[in-house]
């Protein structure tokens, strides 16, 4: 039996943490933020990949769009108002399971939010180049939502 994806994401988030605290020691503060984040992300970019590679006839914002049943499935995540059309994707996370936990392992703020909230976008323009992601604030960042709104563009 494997692991889910909330206690994977757990997992990283405490070697992220460590990666952080020792990048700062060393070379600051910011190095150590910027150094995670394009961690974070190269991890996110090679899902969105997979997720392409998994679609029938070769990625589509039809597949794409069935991410939403994937991640409400999974438990983490609370996704209300949902509206979707050839080419466009938008919903609201309520609430965040990701950013809960790290913030219940004791990340700092700034932590917790970026390696949960900067996934996203790299996830979607890895799965597909057509895809722009726009999301003015997450939970991560302090908001009460995150107002996600996904673009197909051929």
């Amino acid at each position: 039996m494997g692991i889910t994806l909330l206690e994977q994401r757990a997992i990283e988030a405490n070697i992220f943490r460590a990666m952080y605290q020792t990048l700062a020691a060393s070379h600051g503060e910011d190095a150590a933020l910027e150094a995670v984040r394009r961690a974070v992300c190269d991890l996110a970019a090679q899902a969105g990949r997979a997720f392409a590679f998994g679609a029938p006839g070769g990625a589509s914002f039809a597949h794409f769009q069935t991410v939403v049943d994937l991640w409400r499935g999974s438990g983490a995540l609370s996704i209300e108002n949902v509206r979707s059309g050839p080419d466009e994707l938008s919903f609201e996370v309520t609430r965040c399971a990701y950013v809960e936990t790290y913030r219940e392992m004791g990340l700092p703020d700034k932590l917790a939010g970026l390696v949960s909230c900067c996934r996203d976008e790299p996830f979607a323009t890895a799965y597909s180049p057509n895809i722009a992601m726009e999301r003015p604030e997450t939970i991560g960042a302090g908001a009460p939502r995150c107002c996600f709104r996904f673009t197909w563009k051929d």
